[in-house]
């Protein structure tokens, strides 16, 4: 089976847009594909314009994570999606140009993680393309080997909080970096 990647998505913009897109994806679902329920497949409201479903997302398979999408103020909304080894990318632009339609200043970024967070990494959107920072040496199997080397049990350490976190807030920092540049 293919590694399994979580991505964060993160929309910024006008309330009319994150109103649109939250009506829209609260509507959706992520069962079998070609859609065969009432209310839209998220492939079908935010896919990209192709014929192949891997062209459509950017990925072999996708499914709504978690809560699917949370809304932290009027003018901002996260969603929360599992693909195949990559994160949605072909999606993610799809996302971008149609929220652009309705507010020409919105920001889409986000970050993601595959589950044995190699890759991990941070995303922005500029203009239709897609600016990122990664990461791929993360190993948590050198984590838990330096942990047993302490002395310690892993179950009183946290790798997340420890190795991972530490290192998005590293890659944020660069992608920062190079969204002020360009």
């Amino acid at each position: 089976m293919a590694n399994s990647n979580r991505t964060e998505i993160y929309i910024e913009g006008s309330k009319e847009a994150i109103d649109n897109f939250v009506e829209r994806f609260e509507k959706c679902h992520d069962g079998p594909y070609p859609n065969q329920e009432e209310n839209p497949h998220i492939v079908d409201e935010f896919g990209a314009d192709a014929e192949l479903f891997i062209d459509k997302v950017g990925s072999k398979w996708v499914q709504i994570w978690d809560e699917g999408c949370y809304r932290s103020s009027d003018n901002r909304c996260e969603i929360y999606l599992d693909t195949a080894w990559y994160p949605p990318s072909d999606m993610i632009l799809e996302i971008y140009r149609q929220m652009a339609e309705i507010d020409d200043e919105i920001k889409v970024s986000g970050k993601y993680w595959d589950e044995g967070y190699q890759p991990i990494g941070v995303f922005e959107v500029y203009y239709g393309q897609i600016i990122e920072e990664q990461d791929h040496d993360l190993d948590e199997s050198e984590w838990d080997e330096e942990i047993e080397a302490e002395g310690e049990q892993e179950y009183d350490r946290n790798f997340w909080e420890e190795v991972v976190d530490p290192a998005f807030t590293v890659l944020q920092e660069r992608l920062d970096k190079v969204m002020k540049e360009i």
